[in-house]
């Protein structure tokens, strides 16, 4: 009876019928709970109607007694990837194409992950800091660990650093003497 439930769920699946794809498969999987492609089925299916914490549930039940299971390994990342959790589906990522580096899907994961992290915080080469603002509070608690007393120190103003906007005229004035503009 496992695999007519099991048979199913596939097809419903195929279908769209995510729901009644799911009942299937859990009929399935009261037969025999530790079947780990039904699992990584159902998982899909979660997925699919975008209930990913029930996906990764099923996923990681099927890496249970194999933790190199590489069908619920990618389950696994795909679920914490719907989730916003794009480091540790990273990591799986990478554990899946460490074992199968024939398989498109895991590097098109890394790829993904990779991008969704840059895209969350931001490439670190973009990323300016500076010191601008009041700095009062901080230049305050480094006398008190210091053991000064009474009038704050001078502080010396940040030497100001070339803005965007200024290489953007410069680089206006070397196009025009590139061009044979005269006027600079």
């Amino acid at each position: 009876h496992f695999s007519i439930h099991s048979a199913e769920g596939d097809e419903l699946a195929k279908q769209g019928d995510y729901n009644k794809a799911i009942q299937a498969y859990s009929i399935a999987l009261d037969i025999q709970p530790e079947d780990k492609n039904c699992l990584v089925a159902r998982s899909r299916c979660h997925l699919k109607l975008g209930d990913a914490e029930s996906a990764l549930k099923d996923a990681e039940s099927s890496l249970k007694d194999s933790t190199d299971f590489v069908k619920g390994l990618f389950q696994k990342a795909e679920a914490l990837y719907a989730m916003g959790d794009f480091e540790f589906a990273l990591v799986h990522y990478h554990r899946g194409n460490k074992l199968r580096p024939e398989l498109n899907e895991f590097r098109l994961g890394i790829q993904k992950a990779r991008e969704a992290i840059d895209n969350s915080i931001g490439n670190p080469n973009t990323v300016k800091l500076t010191s601008k603002g009041d700095l009062s509070y901080f230049y305050k608690y480094l006398d008190e660990k210091a053991g000064k007393k009474g009038k704050p120190a001078q502080r010396k103003k940040p030497a100001a650093r070339p803005t965007f906007a200024s290489s953007q005229s410069s680089d206006k004035q070397n196009t025009k003497c590139v061009a044979g503009d005269k006027t600079v």
